[in-house]
């Protein structure tokens, strides 16, 4: 017997071959399942958005359960739950601005943050114009005896002129 294919939202093992599967997604358990699945990742206010405009659900009021489920064209939502769904998401809608205004806060204006880099460049500038880039070990500063990539560079013996003969 072959792999087996897990579906998430039916929960269940099946076949692992393209036509099965494809027969399986196709299948009206497997898109109200789908349909579940996404109803319950919903944002409160895509929630209240959608059933806003839906008349109330017969079926869903009268029996325990509406058999089309997520999938079905009317509202499973009494009013007050809706109103409930309103409230919350106004309460979301006022912290995100208030966390949004604290953001903005304590961000700094485009010149500070000019000013602060331009002032932290010309301070390496000066750090880097007085010191030397390379350093020698006390054992390499008495040794004569270096190849002459190795020795130590002396900026007065360097000659504009010799730069020519190269390359």
């Amino acid at each position: 017997m072959g792999k087996k294919y897990y579906c998430d939202y039916c929960r269940k093992h099946i076949q692992r071959d393209p036509s099965i599967v494809r027969k399986h997604n196709e299948g009206v358990q497997h898109i109200r399942n789908r349909a579940d699945h996404y109803e319950s990742c919903k944002d409160v206010t895509e929630i209240m958005a959608e059933n806003a405009r839906k008349k109330p659900c017969r079926t869903m009021f009268t029996s325990e359960q509406c058999t089309f489920g997520a999938t079905c064209r009317y509202s499973h939502y009494t009013p007050e739950q809706l109103n409930q769904f309103r409230r919350k998401a106004q309460k979301s809608d006022l912290q995100r601005t208030k966390r949004l205004a604290e953001v903005i806060g304590k961000l700094e204006s485009a010149e500070e943050i000019t000013r602060k880099f331009l002032e932290k460049r010309s301070q390496a500038k000066e750090l880097r114009e007085g010191t030397q880039f390379w350093t020698y070990t006390e054992d390499q500063l008495g040794q004569t005896d270096l190849p002459p990539s190795l020795q130590e560079i002396d900026p007065t013996r360097i000659d504009a002129s010799s730069f020519t003969e190269w390359g």
